[in-house]
């Protein structure tokens, strides 16, 4: 029963995967592909007719039941894209910012005739969950994704296929009703503003994060040490959250003596209420699932399969929501429990612990195979991934768990006992401390420098699981794994120096400004042309990674893009001009770059490219010339000319002996 439950859910997850992201000819040749392979090392296996039957009646009920839902709900949704209409619904989710703006998803109808769910951007409204929004004129839009954030998958997995923009006559119907998820929020909130008083500093909005998934609180240079050490993951609410809090109930009820179907029961209980005050993540309903499974084993005197267990948790999860493959959070969350409960255990199962150094040795062994099980999703999400985690995690997450049970007995009891803070506050310190010096040194973090490294990442995870999967032989497997860490290492080295030898020059930031990175041997300049850009320069670095010079040129808003820089980007040399009436030079012996009156000039690769704005008025002789800034609708696109209104930035210029090609980003 256990194989076939495995085999269903291989089956079922590679359907919804082919279906979601291969549906042209390619993905036909390599479904194919892929099927001929699982179909010979079967047959090596020994697979029977019936294992044979629900690999494909699976796979075919996924592939089905996808595009099923892609042809008469999503492609019904989205063919609203462009048009203006109403909206009519009830507010189901939200998120307060800065500034007193808010995100709301709200479930309804568009024109009052399909249902939609849409994402709607605007001032915080006086609502809450359950109230009613009326939009009385909108246009409708797709939600697309950008340099920054692939907003567009992310909402995808949370079935929000429409954002509403250009919004006029927008009203609020309260509803006074009990609303079992209000309360929750309200709670949340209380406990977040709590804790964040209490604990005065940092440590207060990395508690919030870790125990209610709450990172809008935390610094970007805090945020970033935690990722960069590899402890990124304490900031989710996952299977650490949900195993020890149902652990430790599940002790206290057995302590008084409770019947174990009550214990059963009233753990169910309070893992639901808090995977339902977490907002209903799902890592934390994969663990609660897995959880139920391992007491389910205990509580009919069974043996507990992981690898069972893992694969049930995906079938169901898959079965009741065949768009969850969008949701990094599945990914990550499933690839970590894989490591942690089957992977690291079978690779580890050999050393011996009867000694300190066996127990070490043990230790460390577990920690880096969990690491590698999380490593190829991590280089697809991430714009870099920190080899050092598994020390980290080894050194930092004991004192994380710490804390947490310190935050969650303070949220439990209502926030009664303060104290209780205390000695999170100073674990966290700790934690913190140790993550920024970590984060600082260089070469200990992967950056994505090229798509093509997620990728190698990834079919490398594929040849180890198959080779798990199908062999059975540690050796053989042990191998394998050997040879794809080199070789995807390897190519990483490769493709890290290719990076710095090549000349590009990258153009960042939102529709109406621009910062221009030009990369060229061990120099890099960044001109910063005004708006908003810090992010995207900073994304840009971190991915392309590289032992840079790097220079600083700022033209607009020079205090504030100072201070701002100056926080988080290390080794830069600042350079300013005044508002554009200043001159600026920089040259190298591989490229040249003027700027003059908000027109920037580089010459490289015998190839001259000139960025200057909307409003220039003067004629400039250039091989492209790339227009940024308000330009008017009406603005053609000529041949050598890029429009960045059109571009929407974020695209890199490859220029070479004369001519250049242009990539996205």
């Amino acid at each position: 029963m256990k194989r076939k439950v495995i085999l269903a859910a291989a089956a079922y997850v590679s359907g919804l995967f082919f279906a979601s992201f291969f549906y042209d000819i390619n993905g036909v040749i390599i479904a194919l592909s892929a099927a001929v392979l699982v179909a010979a090392l079967a047959k090596l296996k020994g697979f029977k007719a019936v294992d044979y039957l629900i690999i494909s009646v699976f796979f075919i009920m996924a592939v089905t039941v996808n595009r099923s839902y892609t042809h008469f709900v999503y492609d019904k949704i989205a063919a609203y894209s462009g048009t203006d209409g109403s909206f009519c619904g009830e507010i189901t989710d939200y998120t307060m910012y800065d500034g007193n703006f808010a995100s709301y998803t709200i479930k309804g109808k568009i024109n009052n005739e399909q249902k939609a769910r849409i994402s709607l951007f605007t001032t915080a409204l006086d609502a809450d969950y359950g109230d009613i929004v009326t939009i009385e004129k909108c246009t409708f839009s797709t939600v697309e994704g950008d340099y920054l954030f692939d907003s567009a998958e992310w909402n995808k997995s949370r079935h929000i296929f429409l954002e509403a923009e250009k919004i006029s006559g927008i009203s609020v119907e309260k509803r006074n009703m009990s609303h079992i998820r209000r309360s929750l929020s309200r709670f949340r909130n209380k406990m977040s503003e709590r804790i964040l008083i209490e604990m005065t500093d940092e440590t207060g909005s990395v508690l919030a994060g870790m125990i209610f998934g709450e990172k809008r609180h935390i610094n970007d240079q805090t945020r970033t040490a935690l990722y960069k050490a590899g402890i990124g993951h304490i900031l989710a609410v996952s299977g650490l959250h949900v195993s020890t809090l149902g652990a430790i109930v599940m002790a206290v009820l057995k302590r008084l003596r409770l019947n174990k179907y009550l214990c059963f029961a009233a753990v169910n209980i309070v893992l639901i209420l808090f995977t339902a005050l977490a907002e209903y993540p799902v890592s934390a309903i994969r663990a609660v699932f897995m959880l139920d499974m391992l007491y389910s084993a205990e509580l009919f005197g069974e043996q507990n399969d992981s690898l069972n267990s893992i694969c049930l948790a995906a079938l169901i999860i898959c079965i009741c929501d065949c768009y969850v493959l969008y949701s990094s959070s599945f990914i990550l969350s499933f690839c970590g429990t894989y490591g942690a409960a089957v992977f690291a255990p079978y690779m580890t199962e050999n050393i011996r612990r009867e000694t300190i150094r066996g127990k070490v040795m043990y230790t460390i062994a577990s920690a880096v195979f969990v690491s590698l099980a999380v490593t190829p999703a991590s280089m697809y999400y991430f714009d870099e991934t920190s080899i050092i985690s598994p020390l980290s995690n080894i050194l930092l997450l004991p004192l994380c768990t710490a804390s947490m049970l310190c935050g969650m007995a303070f949220v439990v009891t209502g926030g009664i006992f303060s104290f209780l803070l205390i000695p999170a506050r100073l674990f966290l310190t700790a934690v913190i401390g140790i993550s920024h010096a970590l984060s600082s040194v260089p070469f200990l973090t992967i950056p994505r420098i090229d798509e093509l490294i997620p990728a190698i990442f990834i079919i490398s995870a594929g040849a180890v699981a198959v080779t798990y999967l199908f062999s059975g032989n540690k050796k053989t497997v042990s191998n394998i794994l050997l040879i794809v860490v080199l070789l995807s290492a390897s190519v990483n080295i490769i493709l890290s120096q290719s990076s710095v030898n090549r000349t590009s020059i990258a153009v960042l930031g939102d529709k109406t400004s621009a910062a221009v990175v030009i990369s060229c041997g061990r120099e890099r300049l960044i001109v910063d042309m005004g708006g908003s850009n810090e992010e995207y320069v900073e994304k840009y670095l971190v991915t392309h990674g590289g032992n840079y010079n790097d220079h600083l040129l700022l033209t607009e808003r020079i205090e504030a893009k100072y201070v701002s820089y100056g926080q988080n980007f290390d080794n830069l040399r600042i350079y300013s001009v005044n508002g554009g009436n200043d001159e600026f030079d920089f040259s190298t012996n591989k490229f040249k770059a003027e700027y003059s009156d908000g027109i920037l000039e580089i010459t490289v690769e015998n190839c001259v490219i000139a960025f200057h704005p909307a409003k220039a008025e003067d004629d400039i002789s250039a091989d492209l010339c790339v227009v940024y800034g308000n330009v008017p609708k009406s603005a053609d696109m000529e041949r050598d000319c890029l429009i960045i209104r059109d571009n929407g930035n974020n695209f890199e210029i490859l220029p070479l002996n004369g001519k250049y090609r242009i990539r996205s980003l």
